[in-house]
């Protein structure tokens, strides 16, 4: 997988207190720094230890700033992952891809045999709790929930962003109540890192335009590079295999939920294993091609880690009284969201001469 971004996010900060050096020492959910506040307030930064000698802080995520957070994501991804130490990383998912183009057609058959034989219906059979038509700019957008009518498509609902929504919500609701920041940012990230994830999914898609197994013409299904707009909400299982979205989805919220909890060690190995029954309940029901996997599920990891990156920050361990640190811990200043940090700089093109403003999340 995607080698992981380097924590640029350590402040170091002059010692005040000696005794937060055995609160550093706690377990993540008894980490939190003791701060006088008024009842019924909620303190502005929560601090965790999840590990000896590695602490969070998390700030209170202010309602719906994560959606502002999107393009600066989309910015990063770039710099943060294309670079030399993940060659090697890129080549595997490469190489994966094209190992499994090359069998789609057998993986396909043999999951829908192996389906057969064990009674497991792939019809992806739904009944809706709700629906509520809705039309954007002409376009019909239906706000609805489905639920699932048997076993597989109780799989494939593993995947549906109804489930995702609901376990970010769900933090939510926990931060809220225990006015816990951790909670509240997990939930935040998640949102985030879902739809920035859904955004390059979505562009993908559009512009390479696979037919999903079950509407396939020929072997491993046609490609039909830059369809119309028309063309595509018109017919899109037609056009939206390649990647994943559903495996995409769920490996961020894996690992949005794995990188803030990480004293939870079961988090990955049940995130992981439900994600192999998803993966396995669209081979089954003729929604995706094996290949399309391998670059859905490294795009939703690498988004999830530049949320989770830029949702917290991880300060040092203190130093011991006496020494040349300090005599304690400070917490660092809560920065200003990207967004509010123009750069000015000379511009100038022939006879033209003036300032130019840019925005360069770090």
């Amino acid at each position: 997988m995607v080698a992981d971004p380097a924590d640029s996010s350590l402040v170091a900060a002059p010692d005040t207190t000696s005794h937060l050096t055995a609160d550093l020492a706690a377990p993540a959910d008894s980490g939190k720094v003791k701060v006088k506040i008024k009842p019924g307030h909620r303190p502005w930064r929560t601090d965790y230890t999840v590990a000896p000698g590695v602490t969070y802080h998390y700030d209170r995520p202010g309602q719906l700033r994560w959606l502002l957070h999107i393009p600066r994501d989309l910015v990063q991804f770039p710099g943060t992952y294309f670079k030399r130490d993940n060659v090697p990383a890129f080549v595997a998912i490469a190489l994966g891809s094209a190992a499994l183009y090359a069998a789609d057609d057998q993986i396909i058959r043999g999951s829908q045999n192996f389906g057969r034989f064990i009674g497991l219906d792939n019809a992806d059979t739904k009944t809706d709790l709700f629906y509520i038509p809705v039309r954007v700019a002409g376009t019909k957008i239906p706000l609805e929930m489905q639920v699932p009518a048997n076993l597989n498509s109780a799989f494939y609902f593993l995947g549906d962003g109804w489930t995702h929504l609901t376990i970010a919500t769900s933090f939510l609701t926990y931060g809220i109540l225990k006015k816990d920041n951790r909670a509240s940012q997990t939930a935040s990230q998640l949102g985030e890192a879902i739809l920035t994830t859904g955004v390059v999914v979505q562009a993908l898609k559009r512009t390479t335009g696979r037919q999903s197994p079950f509407r396939s013409t020929q072997d491993r299904g046609r490609w039909f590079f830059l369809p119309s707009y028309n063309t595509y909400q018109g017919n899109v299982s037609n056009y939206d295999a390649f990647p994943t979205g559903h495996l995409a989805t769920a490996m961020a919220t894996v690992t949005v939920i794995a990188e803030n909890y990480p004293e939870y060690k079961f988090i990955r190995p049940v995130g992981y294993s439900l994600m192999a029954v998803l993966g396995y309940s669209m081979l089954n029901n003729g929604v995706h091609w094996a290949s399309d996997y391998p670059l859905g599920i490294a795009l939703g990891y690498g988004f999830a880690k530049i949320a989770v990156r830029n949702g917290r920050t991880r300060v040092p361990e203190p130093t011991a009284p006496g020494t040349d640190g300090g005599t304690g811990w400070q917490a660092p200043p809560h920065p200003k969201p990207w967004y509010r940090q123009p750069q000015l700089s000379p511009y100038s093109l022939g006879p033209f001469q003036g300032l130019s403003v840019s925005w360069m999340p770090k």
